[in-house]
């Protein structure tokens, strides 16, 4: 199972399964479902989606890493 959507608290506690897209605002030259394409076809050769999200995505990571941790590390 898959869950994607422009609001990650709506799979935040099944982050393995979750793909975040940003939101469209209507623009003509959004390439976001271009992209989510893309991705899901990769991912479709996946044995295991939930670990293959997890080695792309890494949003486990990105939910436990504090705020500060993640300002030094775009500063080193």
């Amino acid at each position: 199972m898959i869950i994607v959507d422009n609001l990650v608290h709506s799979f935040g506690l099944q982050l393995e399964n979750g793909v975040p897209i940003l939101e469209w605002n209507g623009e003509k030259e959004d390439k976001e479902l271009n992209y989510l394409m893309d991705y899901l076809v990769e991912a479709s050769y996946a044995e295991d989606l939930r670990e293959f999200n997890a080695e792309h995505l890494k949003l486990k990571e990105l939910a436990n890493a504090s705020l500060p941790h993640i300002l030094l590390q775009n500063w080193k």
